[in-house]
């Protein structure tokens, strides 16, 4: 159902040096550094919105190395395959996945996983939730954006208990997501598009 990219074995194939293959369309995993942002136009039920996210540092967070990610008013770690640990307001862990949701690199169309795990809300045992994300690299394609047209890895995550989903379209070229689409989860449905970054 889900279409695979061929793969184009020519000699003289070498990475880009942005991640992404010249030859094969796949996407090894990034490496944030401490200032590294990334802006979004966001849309939601409530208007219009603004957010940048910045990398502040890498550290260890329940043991695993990981990236601390400030966001509005809010820190996220995300482990160095960026997968979601844990949202902070404060010093307070207000949600957390055990163990984390990685993803699975290299990316490249046609791939799939799945990935059991208990989220923990607010600290509190009775709101604590066992999940299974579904997740699939969908697609390859063009995404305009305000910050510009990229080429970016289409990945969806469904969530079967609860009926949340993602969609996130991943560019290489900007070590994150390009655009993200959201519904059913704590956060209500949103849609963001890159409008300003900053890599190293």
């Amino acid at each position: 159902m889900l279409a695979i990219l061929p793969l184009v074995l020519s000699g003289g194939g070498c990475a880009t040096g942005t991640g992404e293959s010249r030859t094969v369309q796949l996407a090894e995993r990034p490496t944030w550094e401490p200032n590294d942002s990334w802006t979004y136009a966001g849309r939601r039920a409530s208007g219009p919105y603004t957010i940048t996210r910045k990398v502040l540092r890498e550290g260890l967070f329940d043991g695993y190395p990981a990236y601390e990610v400030e966001a509005g008013d809010s820190h996220y770690w995300f482990t160095k395959r960026l997968g979601y640990l844990a949202r902070l307001n404060g010093d307070k862990v207000v949600r957390r996945a055990t163990p984390p949701e990685d993803f699975q690199w290299p990316l490249q169309v046609g791939k799939q996983w799945s990935s059991t795990f208990i989220w923990s809300d607010g600290g509190e045992p009775d709101r604590r939730t066992t999940a299974i994300g579904i997740w699939a690299v969908e697609g390859y394609e063009d995404v305009k954006t305000p910050a510009g047209t990229f080429k970016a890895f289409k990945i969806s995550r469904r969530e079967m208990q609860s009926g949340a989903w993602q969609e996130f379209w991943y560019s290489p070229a900007v070590k994150s997501w390009v655009k993200i689409r959201a519904g059913g989860g704590p956060d209500g449905d949103f849609e963001e598009e890159l409008s300003a970054y900053s890599t190293h």
